[in-house]
């Protein structure tokens, strides 16, 4: 079920905003950002007034101030953000953020959906911690907006995968100050986070068991505990939604099947068929043009996040 949230934009014209998000409302918009637990990022910068607001948001709103200060508010309460700064504000609950000061802004900002994946983030209240991550994002979430919008415009040779991994791993490190000691949900995540980007090696369960020092039934046994699925299960699943992005992208079926591990297309096709119901060949090169998200309205309005 989709979560519903209200949220309220005072922007001026002088700000200017490069966004991507996964939903069909933006734009361009990038589906397979939701793989990642990303729902929406983007560059915001200039002078003029900008303000959001959000109530019951489902998501966490990161700010890595690069340039210019805010304030970052909750019921009650306003702490001060400024360059070199990363502001963490939790879901649920009243909280919002302005620009304040005469100097122009830079800012990179990230929507998280509330998952597991992000459960490390703080969630009681408002965080500020000291960042020097933001120039560095600013480049990378730069690169994912201009490769997403080749995607949009179906232009061929778009790398808006490959950019979208360097980014979440841009973002990962600068989070990383945010993390407490790494249990088990946490140390597989980072597994299989470094299998993802290595899809095209070969990973029995003894590799995959090797790199967190434990046994092969005792892996087994913590995937099925924390993650639902086997530990085969969950490198085909990340196979599978690598292989659909990519086609998606506009690469060979050939290519793709080596890209995600398989020598024989044969047998990559047989496996995405099983698992999606159509063939590789039918998902590449999307034709549908995801449409111009409506104007923000300065008055608090309902919103579908579009995942529940």
């Amino acid at each position: 079920m989709a979560t519903i949230y209200q949220e309220r934009f005072d922007v001026g014209p002088h700000i200017k905003q490069r966004t991507v998000g996964r939903s069909a409302y933006h734009r361009p918009c990038y589906p397979p950002m939701g793989e990642h637990d990303l729902f929406f990022c983007g560059i915001s910068s200039g002078k003029d007034t900008f303000e959001v607001e959000r109530i019951d948001a489902p998501f966490h709103a990161l700010l890595f101030c690069v340039e210019g200060e805010f304030e970052l508010y909750e019921d009650g309460r306003s702490m001060a953000l400024r360059a070199g700064e990363l502001g963490v504000l939790p879901p649920v609950g009243r909280r919002g953020f302005r620009l304040v000061g005469n100097r122009p802004c830079k800012v990179v900002w990230f929507l998280l959906m509330d998952r597991p994946r992000w459960q490390f983030l703080p969630r009681e209240q408002i965080t500020i911690i000291a960042s020097d991550a933001g120039p560095t994002l600013l480049d990378a979430a730069s690169l994912f907006h201009r490769e997403a919008d080749r995607f949009h415009l179906n232009t061929p040779g778009t790398q808006v995968v490959a950019v979208l991994d360097l980014l979440m791993m841009m973002l990962e490190r600068a989070l990383a100050p945010l993390h407490p000691t790494l249990g088990w949900p946490e140390q597989l995540q980072a597994l299989f986070n470094t299998v993802a980007q290595r899809l095209d090696e070969h990973w029995s369960l003894e590799r995959l068991a090797e790199h967190l020092h434990i046994t092969p039934a005792h892996l087994h046994r913590l995937c099925r505990q924390h993650l639902g699925n086997a530990p085969a299960q969950q490198l085909f699943l990340l196979r599978m939604n690598r292989a659909r992005a990519l086609l998606q992208q506009g690469d060979k079926v050939s290519d793709v099947a080596l890209a995600v591990g398989y020598q024989e297309v044969a047998s990559f096709s047989r496996r995405f068929r099983q698992h999606f119901g159509v063939s590789p060949s039918s998902v590449q090169r999307p034709t549908q043009r995801y449409g111009q998200p409506a104007s923000p309205s300065p008055s608090l309005r309902p919103v579908d996040a579009g995942y529940g």
